[in-house]
């Protein structure tokens, strides 16, 4: 028993010996390759005979042979001359750090090193990063940027930087994971930022994409986390509420959000904003799209409603006159259409017709008295953003039609009303596509 002891005792003993021995031709090559002009070739005996030693089993639980990979594979990444030879060699060395960590979590031996070849793989994963996104190779950006920030969370944790966060790395990988369509990757990266507080112009789209992801993917929490965060960093932005609302009502039955609105409507409790929003729910909410379309109407009524209260409430919006004046629009077509659907000459059928061209009259009344209120509103404008141009141009196709509408309707009962709205319909066709630029 003694004799097996004593071998395996030398036989580890030998091994030891034989890394360090390997070790030493490492770390003189890497020193040669500091002087002189061979420095290239010295750094690459160093990663030959590294290759050679990580090569025996027993170096694989050795810190120092980690150690020395970070060193050597970091210099040759930093080392224009030998990384297009060795293009992994910044990759390779961050692995091999952190198996040294595992092995060493006090680092002595890499602090005694002076972080030696750290610095470089962080740069040259840095470097490799930019020029993918430059190029919108998302995928190949992300997978660099993804590991700069690793290394950067260790520089902060570890203390190898003055910096608290690495912002940048950060901000790079989540928006190259976004572009890569890795929303869950992003939202990792684009929180922890969020977190910290960091605001300013360029950073607002984060919270924008954390906010809305969180919404989409119905996560509550997330969601309220991430929303006052949001408003704490930009309380001007309006955008915020609008999701607040979008989160209230689609994560609630039509029937309760309905119940909700003409309750605050009837105490006079809502904004000009929240009038749009509603306006915007009744008419694009999904569940309200897929009624029929007789019962979908009631909310197009709703809709035009909410809109025309948020034009009352803010005279100089626009969109929002705009807006009511297309939900009504849609009522005079839905209206018109069904009056085509009344055939026959009978007295009943007659009525039929006279009781729906009056729903059609009253809904074409609605529309024009809205788009008329929009157009002047933003035809007197002196700058106008890329909607209300395409609202304005809109409006005059719009308006247009229904008094062509109200022409024809006019037609052989009403000479006066007849070029009265023959005028009208003349004005607004001459406007056609004067706005649209």
């Amino acid at each position: 028993m003694k004799r097996i002891t004593i071998g395996a005792l030398l036989l580890i003993f030998i091994g030891t010996a034989a890394n360090a021995q390997d070790f030493k031709k490492v770390r003189n090559a890497m020193l040669l390759a500091q002087v002189g002009a061979g420095g290239d070739q010295k750094l690459e005996e160093a990663k030959t005979e590294l290759d050679k030693a990580l090569a025996d089993p027993k170096a694989q639980n050795n810190p120092e042979a980690y150690l020395l990979k970070t060193e050597v594979y970091g210099t040759i990444a930093g080392n224009n001359n030998l990384k297009a030879k060795y293009p992994n060699a910044d990759v390779e060395g961050y692995h091999a750090l952190k198996k040294y960590l595992e092995l060493e979590p006090a680092e002595t031996k890499l602090k005694e090193d002076k972080y030696a070849g750290v610095n470089s793989i962080y740069s040259s994963l840095f470097s490799a990063g930019v020029k993918d996104y430059n190029a919108k190779n998302w995928d190949s950006a992300y997978s660099k940027f993804k590991v700069v920030a690793e290394l950067g969370d260790m520089f902060t944790t570890r203390k190898w930087s003055a910096s608290a966060f690495d912002t940048t790395s950060y901000l790079y990988a989540g928006v190259t994971a976004q572009n890569a369509k890795k929303s869950d990757e992003a939202a990792k990266y684009y929180g922890k930022i969020a977190e910290r507080k960091v605001v300013g112009a360029d950073y607002e789209g984060i919270y924008d994409f954390l906010v809305k992801y969180y919404l989409n993917t119905n996560n509550q929490a997330e969601f309220t986390k991430y929303l006052a965060l949001a408003k704490e960093a930009y309380p001007k932005n309006t955008l915020w509420n609008d999701l607040a609302f979008a989160n209230t009502t689609d994560n609630s039955a039509v029937e309760d959000v309905v119940k909700k609105f003409e309750t605050e409507d009837a105490a006079k409790s809502l904004s000009a904003t929240n009038y749009l929003d509603y306006g915007d729910y009744f008419i694009n909410n999904k569940k309200i799209k897929d009624l029929e379309p007789a019962k979908r109407s009631e909310f197009t009524n709703k809709a035009y409603y909410s809109f025309a209260k948020a034009a009352e409430l803010d005279t100089a919006n626009g969109i929002a006159s705009y807006n009511a004046g297309v939900a009504a629009y849609t009522m005079f077509e839905d209206a018109s259409d069904a009056r085509v659907k009344i055939k026959g000459t009978t007295p009943d059928i007659k009525a039929k017709q006279s009781a729906a061209d009056k729903v059609a009259d009253a809904a074409a009344d609605k529309s024009i008295q809205s788009l008329e209120k929009s157009f002047a509103t933003l035809s007197s404008k002196a700058t106008r953003s890329n909607i209300e141009r395409n609202c304005l141009s809109k409006s005059t196709d719009l308006l247009y039609n229904l008094y062509e509408y109200k022409k024809n309707r006019a037609r052989g009962t009403n000479p006066k009303d007849y070029d009265k709205y023959d005028a009208k319909s003349k004005y607004y066709d001459g406007l056609h596509g004067k706005f649209a630029k």
